[in-house]
């Protein structure tokens, strides 16, 4: 499963945008719905591949490269490898500042409650 990137994801606006403004509204919503398949894919693909959150790859929180290098550089990779270390420990990493260690924190909180409501297999 690769992730999207801002510049796949501009020019799958901008498709949508100019079949718009030509009235082409079924292709415009014809790729909508390949990209709303595609999503429901990832997402199962996700589901199937990892059954517990601490198995998730910190990569596939969508974290700030910085923030994925410097914890990798600590032998951090996946959620479960954060088990034990305090939010302290990570203000102790080079490269990491309070921003980055709250986002990070917070990604992994996000992660655990969509594991635990299962959000994460649901469609948009």
């Amino acid at each position: 499963m690769t992730r999207i990137t801002a510049a796949q994801a501009a020019i799958v606006a901008r498709q949508i945008e100019l079949q718009l403004a030509h009235g082409n509204f079924a292709a415009a919503d014809d790729i909508l719905t390949r990209c709303i398949a595609e999503v429901k894919s990832q997402r199962r693909e996700l589901c199937e591949e990892y059954a517990l959150p601490r198995e998730v790859p910190l990569a596939r929180l969508h974290l700030e490269p910085q923030i994925l290098n410097a914890l990798e550089y600590c032998e951090i990779h996946t959620v479960g490898d954060l088990q034990g270390v305090t939010y302290e420990d990570l203000l102790a990493v080079p490269n990491l500042g309070q921003a980055r260690v709250s986002e990070v924190r917070d990604s992994v909180r996000q992660l655990l409650r969509d594991f635990k409501t299962r959000s994460f297999e649901k469609a948009l």
